[in-house]
Order: structure tokens, then C-alpha cells, then sequence
């Protein structure tokens, strides 16, 4: 086991400008969330002092305790930095603190009763929908179809040997509820939501000019591994103020920061589900959204501010600078640029309807009047509604109160809408990103019904899951997605091939086991140094910077270009809870903790992971590139070549129990006597154990979800 490299930060000048380069006290900032109502969330446990927490490898860290989810232990070091680190590489001593302080956590799961009472309700909604058309349900999953589909489905990963043949010969009752529970909170299912979210979200490394995005990385992943509920982390989101290298929380409104406009229109259709993007050049023509509406909710943002030009030609201006030639201008650019990028809000709205409006209601060049938008089934008194619109700069902590209250139309419905989909493939309501008009999903009751779960979850993502995950209607065999997405009457999840990151982190598991679940990368610390108010850019303070971080051992890097620039031993260099395997030149960490996205020539990207320029833009579509990568590629070599699944199978006494290990491995199931005679009459012909490997890989049972 290897132990934690605690990354204990050295003291720096640095650390001083990043204080005084800190956000405002007047609005409440994204990472260090105010507490809320109960209704809203209940805060994570916390201990009153500092605890000394010892890794199994002897390293030791004083920090406060915050929350054990996930099997992740997040603590907070005297200096506000967050760490996180997996609670099986603790000593026995510090796993019993963190599960006692946990204990004293005010939001404790729902009962497994209230679970199942949910799941049985949604059942009853599908069983009406197919009983009026006249349909039965699909059978029920064997138990090796489900460890296999809720793997994949809550962790992203195929099981293991050994987790796949636990489960099947576990002779309990309650066996699949458990392993739900059990998997719902482990390490892997942070980096599965991530994954999730961060396609949602169009996470990436870097924000362009240079500005990198790896402190917004690690606290999206701490929001999720401490189970923060979903409309906590959204207000958060959007009401963040500060630098992209100081308030990771700012780093999903910095993402538009050159493109507010945009911006807006992304997170209507990401959040809400609204189809304004036409709206914002003109009047939709398919939908209600008007270009008044469009600029009218705009307004909330019209007071940020999140690019600034001037620093950003300051910090140009230094990359070019003969004086810093030695430290070179893209580690100049690398240090400099991410201040630039700072979400501020001013003392007046300064969007206007722009120069080319044509519509009766406003003249071109108008001040835009802040105003929330409303849909037909939206009650007048709605109590989301009910804003106090005095101080522009306090517009944007107005439009987040509206955007994730309770009975905001749309909000609730649409998280559940998505995780619907994650679950079963295919969204109650197609697309997911087009809400209007909710009676025009399959199945209106059930849309309703899912939306009435996550409130009374409080929006508690995970919770919500649990419930979807215990139903029948998960449970059972997969159909043939429909050609109409509104005919679906849910007989079953529909068929689907594994994402790129499924496919990504089972290729992992099949070549380390479980281990890469404990691998944890994390790179914003560092960037945290580069912070420095406008007045201090200038060439003593990089040089000093550079100096000091190098001293420290603190990588320095410029360039990139679309290949990412990727070097995987670099890389290897960022991670907490172990240091991840290179070979073949593949860093075998899971999809959450590579690059974000993958460089374009590796296998994430070749599988369909999105370019993260446009929400839910992933793919599952196949190509001659995908086979090439599993018959003759790097990842073949490495998994023919002395993966866990293969040695495993090798330490087996005989050659039918070489057979039924690769099964079980790749597989999740034991072969059938049919499948297990010819691959031993192909052992007798001369088939070895990496060939039946390499076989199975390429199979097409692997690529899919059961």
C-alpha cells in the first residue's frame, strides 16, 4: 500500500499577494460556502480543532476534519487549503476518528425503507404508462448483468474478479441495495460524477492565453466527494467572486468570461433546460423566448466583470520582455495570465440590447432591466420570484437565489431529467437540454414525479440515485433505444455502449485492479501561488516567482497546443494517495484524473470524450480509430502484456479456471459451458492466456452496458 504524499504547502511570499488579491467580503464566495437554512443543506461535520492525521507510510498532516464521503476524507490545513485523500490510506486510529466525526453529521442518508417506498412509486408510474400501451416490462437482470451495469453506473468502472464473484456468490437477500449503498459512497463514484459533470459543465484544463483551470477542477471534486448538495454547489457557482487561480468556485463563470453572453445562454440550458440560445440573436422560432427575454435575464449578469484586457496586455507585454528570456514566455504566461481572469461586480449594469435590435419593445443601444423569466405553467405567486433587484452588484447573488430555489419551474426537474438519463440512457424528457415544455416528455407524470424526489432529497445527488437505482425499472433488461424518444414507455434501460470514460477507467481496472480508485491528482495548489495584485505584475515579482517555485519543486511549464502537450510522467508528479503507473505511455489513472479532455490523440478523445467546448457533446459513435486502439494498439500491449486481469488469470490452477477468471474479469461473469469449450479447445490448439485477453476485449459484450 503506498502511503499519502501529503502536500503540505511551503510558505512563499506568494501565499501573501494571494491574501491581498483575495475577493470581497461583501458577497458570499464560492469556496468557503455560508452556512444555509436546514431545509436547504445541513453543513458537513466538522471538528472543533485541528487533528494530527497519520498516513499509513508514517507522513502526518495537522488539519480540521470536514467530511468523509465517498470514501474520501477531506480536511481543511490551518491556512484554508482543502486535502483530500482516500480513508483506506489512514491508520486505523484516524479511518475511526473520521467515521466518529462523521457520525456526527446532521444529514444522514435516507433510510433504506424511504428508498425503496420512492423506488416503488416510480415503478408504479412506468407500469401505468405500460399498461396503456399495452406492453410488459423486460425480464429482470441476473445478478451478473446487474454487478456489472451498477459498476458502470455509479463508479464508471467494470468490476473487478473478485467484486464481480463476491457479489454473485453472496447468498443475502439485500445484496443489491447494499452494493448500491456500498458503491454510492466510494472513492470511484466521485470520479464517475465528475466525469458526469464535467461534460455538463465543459471543464477544461485551459481557459486559453494560457490561464489554466486546475483549481475549479479540485473543487468541483471536493464539492462532489463531500456529497455538497446540488443547488449549494450551483449558487456557489454563480455567485463566486475572485481570481481563476484563487476561487476555484469562480472558475464555472470565468469558463464565458470573454463570452458572457454566451455564458448566460449555457447555463439557462444547462441548469434550467431552456432552449434560449436562438433567442439571443433573435426571437426563437420554435419556441417562447424572445430576444427581450434573452437580454432581460442577461441583465443579472451585466454588472460582472470577469476578463480583464488590461492586465492580460500587462502580462503580455512581460512574456516579451528580453529581461525574463531565462525564465522563458510560456512559463511568464503560465504564472501571469490566470490573473486576468477575475470575477468582479461594479457599481452599474452595463449591458445594452445591442445595435441591430429590431423588435418594438426596446431601441438598439437601450439599458437592459433586469427580469426573470417565466413559463406558462409558472404560478404567480411563485416564492422564487420574489427578489429585492437594489444593488447591481449584488444582481448575480439575486438570480442564483431564483436559479436554485425549490420551486424554481425548471431547476429541480432538470438535474433529475439528467440523472434519469445517466441512469437509464435515455432522459424522461429528450432532449435534455430543451425543458419548455415538460407535457411533452414520454411520460409527464413520471418527469413530475422524479422532480417531486429530488426536492424532497434536498438535492442531495447522490441520495436521488439510490432511489433510481432500487427501482424495477433499472433492474431489468435493456431494450433497443427508440427512434422517437417520446414513444419510450421504459420497458427497460435502453442499450448503450460504455462512454469513453467508462471504457478509459475498465481498461484501467482490467490492468491494475482496483488501486487507480485511490489515485487522487491534484494540481490547483500550485496555482495558487501565481496570484498577485494588478500593481505587482512586473518582472522582479515573476522572477521572484519562478525562483521560489522552482526551489520548491514546483513544476513550471509553458506551452501545450492542441495535443495537449501531454507528458504522462509529468503529470504522474500531481497526484495524492499514490503515483500512478506510466506504461506503454499511458498514465494509467482514471478519465477524472488525466488531462481535461484527454489530448486528441488519446484514447478518451478517439472514444467519444467531448471536446468540452459545448455541453453534452460526448459521443458513443464507433470508428476504425476505436478498433485499431483495442486490437493493435498500447492499451492491447498492456493488457496482454502483464495486466492484474491477466496475471490473475495465470496464477488460476487449470485452464477452465484461467477461462472463467478472464470471464469474471472482463466480463463480470462466469463463461456459459458452450463459451468455456471453445476457448479450451483453442487453449489446446495453442491459444494462450493474453490471446483469450485480447479476445475478449474486442468482444462487443465489453463495450456495452448490460
Amino acid at each position: 500500500m503506498k502511503p499519502i504524499p501529503f502536500r503540505i504547502v511551503a510558505t512563499l511570499a506568494a501565499t501573501t499577494l494571494v491574501l491581498l488579491a483575495a475577493p470581497s467580503k461583501e458577497k458570499r464566495r464560492g469556496n468557503t460556502p455560508e452556512p444555509t437554512a436546514p431545509e436547504d443543506r445541513a453543513a458537513p461535520a466538522t471538528s472543533k480543532s485541528s487533528h494530527l492525521w497519520t498516513a499509513s507510510g508514517g507522513e502526518k498532516l495537522e488539519a480540521k476534519f470536514l467530511a468523509l464521503e465517498n470514501g474520501i476524507v477531506t480536511v481543511e490545513q490551518a491556512d484554508g487549503k482543502k486535502v483530500r485523500f482516500p480513508l483506506i490510506r489512514l491508520s486505523d486510529e484516524d479511518r475511526q476518528f473520521a467515521e466518529a466525526s462523521k457520525s456526527a453529521q446532521p444529514r444522514p442518508p435516507m433510510s433504506q425503507e424511504i428508498i425503496s417506498k420512492a423506488a416503488a412509486r416510480l415503478d408504479e408510474s412506468i407500469q401505468v404508462s405500460l399498461s396503456k400501451a399495452g406492453l410488459k416490462p423486460n425480464p429482470a437482470l441476473g445478478d451478473a448483468q446487474f454487478v456489472r451495469r451498477v459498476y458502470l453506473d455509479t463508479i464508471g468502472r467494470i468490476p473487478t474478479e473478485a467484486e464481480a464473484l463476491d457479489f454473485i456468490n453472496d447468498p443475502a437477500a439485500g445484496k443489491r441495495a447494499n452494493l448500491i449503498n456500498s458503491l454510492l459512497n466510494s472513492p470511484g463514484y466521485t470520479m464517475h460524477m465528475y466525469n458526469w459533470l464535467a461534460d455538463m459543465l465543459r471543464v477544461k484544463d485551459d481557459y486559453g492565453k494560457g490561464a489554466k483551470a486546475f483549481l475549479y477542477e479540485d473543487w468541483l471534486k471536493e464539492q462532489i466527494a463531500m456529497n455538497v448538495p446540488w443547488n449549494v454547489m450551483v449558487r456557489d457557482m454563480l455567485t463566486a467572486d475572485g481570481k481563476l487561480n484563487v476561487n476555484g468556485a469562480s472558475g464555472y463563470l470565468l469558463r464565458d468570461a470573454q463570452m458572457p453572453l454566451d455564458g448566460v445562454s449555457n447555463l439557462m440550458t444547462t441548469f434550467l433546460g431552456a432552449n434560449v440560445s436562438c433567442a439571443q440573436c433573435h426571437d426563437h422560432p420554435f419556441a417562447e423566448w424572445t430576444q427581450h427575454d434573452f437580454y432581460s435575464m442577461a441583465a443579472f449578469f451585466g454588472a460582472s466583470d470577469g476578463f480583464h484586457e488590461d492586465v492580460y496586455r500587462k502580462t503580455r507585454k512581460l512574456a516579451k520582455s528580453p529581461e525574463l528570456t531565462q525564465v522563458g514566455k510560456g512559463v511568464v504566461t503560465q504564472l501571469l495570465t490566470a490573473n486576468a481572469y477575475n470575477l468582479v461586480d461594479l457599481p452599474a449594469n452595463r449591458l445594452k440590447f445591442p445595435a441591430d435590435y429590431k423588435y418594438k419593445d426596446a431601441k438598439p443601444g437601450d439599458p437592459t432591466v433586469p427580469e426573470l423569466i417565466r413559463w406558462t405553467d409558472t404560478a404567480t405567486e411563485n416564492p422564487a420570484y420574489k427578489l429585492t433587484l437594489t444593488k447591481p452588484s449584488q444582481l448575480r447573488n439575486q438570480f442564483a437565489e431564483w436559479m436554485v430555489h425549490p420551486e424554481n419551474p425548471r431547476f429541480a426537474t432538470s438535474i433529475a431529467n439528467r440523472l434519469w438519463k445517466k441512469a437509464f440512457g435515455l432522459a424522461v424528457q429528450e432532449p435534455v437540454s430543451d425543458l419548455d415544455d415538460p407535457d411533452e416528455s414520454s411520460n409527464p407524470e413520471l418527469l413530475a414525479l422524479i422532480t417531486t424526489y429530488m426536492k424532497q432529497a434536498k438535492f442531495d445527488l447522490r441520495e436521488f440515485q439510490r432511489i433510481l437505482l432500487n427501482t424495477a425499472a433499472y433492474q431489468r433488461q435493456a431494450s433497443e433505444a427508440p427512434e422517437d424518444p417520446k414513444s419510450w414507455k421504459l420497458q427497460g434501460p435502453v442499450l448503450r455502449r460504455l462512454s469513453a470514460e467508462q471504457a478509459w477507467d475498465s481498461i484501467v481496472t482490467l490492468i491494475c485492479g482496483n488501486e487507480a480508485d485511490q489515485l487522487l491528482l491534484r494540481r490547483g495548489d500550485d496555482l495558487q501561488r501565481t496570484a498577485i495584485p494588478e500593481d505587482q505584475i512586473n518582472i522582479q515579482t515573476v522572477k521572484h516567482m519562478a525562483e521560489e517555485m522552482k526551489e520548491n519543486g514546483t513544476p513550471l511549464r509553458g506551452g501545450g497546443g492542441k495535443k495537449g502537450g501531454g507528458n504522462a510522467r509529468a503529470l504522474a508528479l500531481f497526484y495524492e494517495g499514490g503515483r500512478p503507473q506510466v506504461r506503454s505511455g499511458l498514465l494509467l489513472a482514471r478519465a477524472s484524473e488525466l488531462q481535461q479532455p484527454a489530448p486528441e490523440n488519446h484514447f478518451l478523445r478517439l472514444f467519444g470524450q467531448s471536446d468540452r467546448l459545448v455541453s453534452d457533446t460526448n459521443t458513443t459513435d464507433g470508428s476504425v480509430p476505436q478498433m485499431l486502439q483495442l486490437m493493435n494498439g498500447p492499451v492491447q500491449e498492456t493488457i496482454t502484456s502483464g495486466s492484474a486481469a491477466v496475471a490473475a488469470a495465470l496464477r488460476a490452477k487449470s485452464p477452465a479456471d484461467q477461462v472463467a477468471s478472464l470471464y469474471a474479469s472482463f466480463l463480470g461473469r462466469r463463461p456459459t459451458s458452450q463459451e468455456s469449450s471453445r476457448a479450451l479447445a483453442a487453449m489446446n490448439e495453442g491459444l494462450k492466456v493474453p490471446d483469450l485477453a485480447w479476445v475478449l476485449l474486442n468482444s462487443r459484450e465489453f463495450l456495452f452496458v448490460p
